[in-house]
């Protein structure tokens, strides 16, 4: 697998925690504070969570971009003999 394959995978595993987080805030906020309180807690936790996710892998993106490039920068620059 390569890095792209990698991350996408990465993606979607903090996707589905982040689903399934939203919906155990919904129902234990019931429980304890009532269903709206819950609710709000569970639908905000599932858009940050969602957020974020998709945040830090487009980071995770970026740095190796970076990466190829300053290598690529490197391997340009070197002096020939």
């Amino acid at each position: 697998m390569n890095k792209k394959e990698e991350i996408i995978i990465f993606y979607w595993l903090g996707i589905i925690a982040v689903l399934f987080s939203g919906i155990a805030a919904i129902f234990t906020g019931s429980h304890l504070d009532g269903f709206f309180s819950g609710l709000i807690d569970g639908l905000s936790t599932i858009v940050i969570g969602l957020i974020g996710v998709r945040v830090s892998c487009e980071l995770i993106i970026l740095l190796f971009n970076i990466y190829a490039k300053l290598k690529e920068i490197a391997e340009n620059t070197k002096t020939k003999p």
